[in-house]
């Protein structure tokens, strides 16, 4: 395993945990940020298919831990948003800022609308939208896209720096 993928794993550890305990300490139970997802975006627009889909499975495996849904559901919908994205990342194409709070937003609605459906349609629970926290999750995702972006930037900046460092 390379340090570069030791490190993503531990911002996404760091990030689940932030996920789950700020929403948790400010009262919110509906609304959250989505802030793995925001890794997943990240890697579909930035990393190679093998690595970012594998990164983004183990992204989606922590925010099953982190929820109370059925196990692998949200490494499902990780990996499918990956591949998503990554299809449309010509598109998308973004380091950050405004860019990366709108396809993040985006990218929350259609997340969790499907796994609204996914979880219906495999708990029997029946669909269930409350468009109110929908809303109100997409845009803390939307705000936290900039920053997480920041975060895996700088940390992709320095891997840059000592590999093309190495070449010469």
């Amino acid at each position: 395993m390379t340090l570069r993928i030791a490190l993503v794993i531990l911002v996404c550890a760091a990030l689940s945990v932030v996920e789950s305990v700020v929403p948790f300490l400010l009262h919110l139970r509906t609304a959250r940020a989505d802030l793995l997802l925001i890794v997943i975006l990240y890697l579909a627009l930035h990393d190679d298919v093998i690595e970012g889909a594998a990164l983004s499975a183990v992204a989606g495996y922590l925010s099953d831990l982190t929820s109370a849904t059925p196990a692998f559901l949200y490494t499902f919908l990780g990996v499918l948003t990956f591949i998503v994205v990554r299809l449309g990342g010509s598109a998308l194409k973004t380091e950050g800022g405004i860019q990366s709070a709108a396809v993040a937003f985006g990218a929350s609605l259609i997340h969790s609308i499907i796994a609204t459906l996914v979880f219906g349609f495999f708990t029997g629970a029946g669909m269930h939208f409350e468009f109110g926290p929908l809303i109100w999750s997409a845009v803390g995702t939307a705000i936290a896209a900039p920053i997480v972006f920041s975060i895996l930037r700088r940390l992709d900046s320095g891997f840059l720096h000592v590999d093309g460092g190495g070449l010469h």
